[in-house]
């Protein structure tokens, strides 16, 4: 029990240390990956899979006019064009790209949700 301590102790003391802001993460890391992409003339939009949280998950779906690089706190230097926490009592059925607005709709349907599902999503245009 004194050895469960003295770890929280530490780990509490580590991520309130005085780091600048720009080298500590939080907790709790978010999980990202780029799950596709489509090209449209010049410009290629990246989708991007985050799955944030720590026992409550919260997946969200990110939309990138350019290519992002997460650093090891999983934040991206490259401006999210759109973000949008995902229903996950539903599943989701397709995420259409409206390229003329830089913006996403997703479409649910009523089946099982599952994650695995969500991580292989495909950028449609409409």
């Amino acid at each position: 029990m004194k050895i469960i301590i003295i770890l929280l102790t530490i780990l509490l003391f580590s991520s309130c240390s005085k780091q600048d802001k720009e080298s500590s993460c939080s907790i709790t890391v978010d999980s990202v990956s780029i799950i596709d992409s489509y090209s449209y003339k010049n410009k290629t939009y990246y989708l991007v899979h985050r799955i944030s949280g720590w026992s409550d998950k919260t997946e969200i779906l990110e939309l990138y006019d350019r290519k992002p690089i997460f650093d090891h706190c999983s934040k991206a230097k490259t401006k999210v064009v759109f973000g949008d926490s995902l229903e996950l009592s539903k599943t989701v059925d397709h995420v259409y790209l409206n390229i003329e607005e830089s913006t996403l709709e997703i479409e649910y349907t009523d089946r099982e949700p599952s994650r695995k599902h969500n991580s292989g999503l495909k950028l449609e245009v409409r």
